[in-house]
């Protein structure tokens, strides 16, 4: 029998590039949206400086990140009704990578403002909502779990070493360090919670430091240096550094 029956070429496959690049484009789109909308916003905040048309350039922009950084050092800028902390606020919580790096990068500066005005006694709920939103983040993204590293323990022989002694425990030979401990969700800032509230915020801000200006970075040593030596706040500090700022 001839091989010769007719040929029926099959259907190519549906593609599935139009059903992922779609989402893709509808979240590219998204995203461009909220940037924009987020700079239109901050353009009515920030006057003395000409906004960018990009969040990239936003990040790398002096001139208006000195603007930012001059109201947020105004007497009453941590105020619960201060645009700038609203905008802060609704902007990291936009959950948009570059609109939350916005953000952390004036994290440093928050922190250290909002701590040097805790003995004033002033009215700070926008520096606690910024800050309670970067808390509640890593709280979920970790889901509360602490962050450990594996330390061997040199009483046991490995690859790389003979012990010197007996083990003393065959059934471990690691032990276990906390980075930062565990996360419990907090709605308020308490005395009781500032520091812990603060730190993470700091440990959250030392994650992406790779990918702060260098202004920024320069602030964050700037701002450990004055809760260090900071004797106004000499509890606050000390708590925040033994506790979280040197975990990171």
């Amino acid at each position: 029998m001839s091989d010769s029956s007719p040929s029926h070429d099959s259907p190519p496959p549906p593609s599935i590039t139009g059903g992922v690049s779609e989402p893709t484009v509808a979240n590219e789109s998204d995203t461009n949206a909220k940037c924009q909308t987020a700079l239109q916003s901050l353009s009515s905040i920030v006057t003395t400086a000409t906004i960018p048309p990009t969040i990239s350039l936003l990040l790398e922009d002096n001139a208006v990140s000195a603007a930012i950084s001059s109201l947020l050092q105004v007497p009453d800028s941590g105020a619960g009704d201060n645009n700038l902390c609203r905008w802060l606020y609704d902007t990291f919580q936009s959950s948009e990578p570059p609109l939350q790096l916005l953000v952390l990068r004036f994290v440093p500066l928050i922190a250290g403002l909002y701590l040097s005005r805790v003995p004033l006694r002033q009215p700070q709920a926008g520096f606690e909502a910024v800050l309670l939103a970067l808390y509640a983040h890593e709280t979920t993204s970790r889901a509360g779990q602490a962050v450990t590293v594996n330390i061997p323990d040199l009483s046991h022989p490995s690859i790389y070493h003979e012990s010197k002694g007996p083990a003393k425990n065959n059934s471990t030979c690691l032990n276990i360090a906390v980075i930062s401990s565990t996360l419990d969700p907090h709605g308020t800032v308490r005395s009781t919670r500032r520091a812990r509230i603060v730190g993470v915020a700091l440990e959250l801000y030392y994650g992406k430091i790779s990918m702060m200006p260098r202004e920024s970075k320069l602030n964050f040593l700037l701002r450990l240096r004055e809760m260090a030596l900071d004797p106004k706040n000499q509890i606050d500090h000390t708590e925040i550094s033994s506790d979280n700022v040197l975990s990171v």
